[in-house]
């Protein structure tokens, strides 16, 4: 059998599962600058790299113990359960404890001021890592209620959809800044005069698209909005970097090839997290879907496009056998593609 759906994130809890490290993982990257620059958060940092271990380990009890049921869950031994568990106890036990009798010998670094790069990864720190108790507590929640009381209950989309989106929204805006601000003490000031443009051509693009697609919500303008304020925000830090457009070409070009390699992977990471949010928000907002029974020669319209259904027809492959059925594309009228989707029997 083939398990196929579509959509782009359910919030199963095996899904949750694997995360969670990555929202503990990307705050531990951020704080380890802090404490590589600035000789600050220390005892955080550490803190983090426990944590993000330690979910790593947590989802590889939730998805092997069979405690929680999903789709995505590969098995349901108990022996094996218990056995994750015992390694659980022994690794995040171990590393927790050692981290409360340490801890406290680690000196306090230097110090910043609020408006500055190490104030903005220090937002960064705190708003990834509530969202990341908001996606355990959400996860665990059902287990823990059925523990305690018996109850089944599941906590779905609109939990999660609702407490980390509104999370994430200011982390979304704040991300370009973040590099434009100088460490120990920033100018806000500076930096929004270095992005307005981008944010004004960031706005434009997406009420164009919007008008391209009109009919999606308005709401979505904003989302494209955020996700084109990333990606530009990102070159926009190189940009000025390189000091494009106030020095000769020649002079430009040296400048950009010398930056560091971790000033690209600053600018590819945030890039990706632009376009990560104009995904989620073309396919919320603007995909369109139908369940219909068609017969041959039926007609269905779907997002601008008129779907043929020609008839079925079987095949033979390698080792499955299938029942093919051939759609014919058209728009204006005019065939602009065809597609064969089959039924396989492995």
């Amino acid at each position: 059998y083939e398990l196929g759906w579509g959509g782009w994130w359910f919030w199963d809890p095996v899904e949750n599962a694997s995360f969670m490290p990555w929202l503990a993982g990307t705050a531990l990257l951020h704080s380890a600058l802090v404490m590589e620059k600035r000789e600050a958060l220390k005892i955080w940092t550490v803190l983090l790299a426990i944590l993000t271990f330690s979910l790593s380990l947590m989802g590889t009890f939730l998805v092997r113990s069979g405690v929680l049921t999903s789709v995505h869950a590969f098995a349901s031994d108990p022996t094996r359960g218990v056995f994750i568990l015992c390694i659980l106890l022994i690794f995040i036990g171990g590393a927790l404890s050692l981290f409360a009798f340490r801890a406290p010998r680690l000196a306090a670094g230097g110090l910043f001021a609020p408006i500055s790069r190490e104030g903005a990864l220090v937002v960064n720190n705190l708003i990834l890592t509530v969202a990341c108790g908001t996606v355990l507590t959400g996860t665990l929640y059902p287990l823990l209620l059925e523990t305690l009381t018996g109850d089944k209950i599941s906590v779905g989309p609109p939990f999660f959809n609702l407490t980390f989106g509104l999370l994430m929204a200011p982390l979304i805006v704040i991300v370009p800044f973040g590099p434009m601000l100088s460490w120990k003490r920033g100018d806000l000031l500076g930096a929004l005069q270095r992005l307005y443009v981008v944010a004004a051509l960031a706005f434009l693009a997406a009420v164009v698209f919007f008008y391209v697609q009109h009919g999606g919500p308005v709401l979505s303008v904003l989302g494209l909005a955020a996700g084109l304020f990333l990606i530009l925000g990102a070159i926009a830090d190189l940009w000025y970097r390189a000091g494009i457009g106030k020095v000769s070409a020649s002079v430009a070009w040296r400048r950009l090839s010398g930056l560091p390699r971790s000033a690209f992977g600053t600018a590819l990471a945030h890039a990706g997290l632009g376009v990560t949010v104009l995904g989620i928000v073309a396919v919320t907002t603007f995909q369109s879907e139908y369940v219909i029974e068609m017969k041959p020669g039926a007609i269905t319209e779907a997002g601008g496009y008129s779907l043929h259904f020609d008839g079925m027809q079987p095949a033979t492959g390698p080792n499955y056998t299938e029942e093919r059925g051939h759609f014919t594309i058209r728009r204006a009228g005019v065939a602009v593609a065809d597609t064969w989707s089959a039924k396989r029997l492995y």
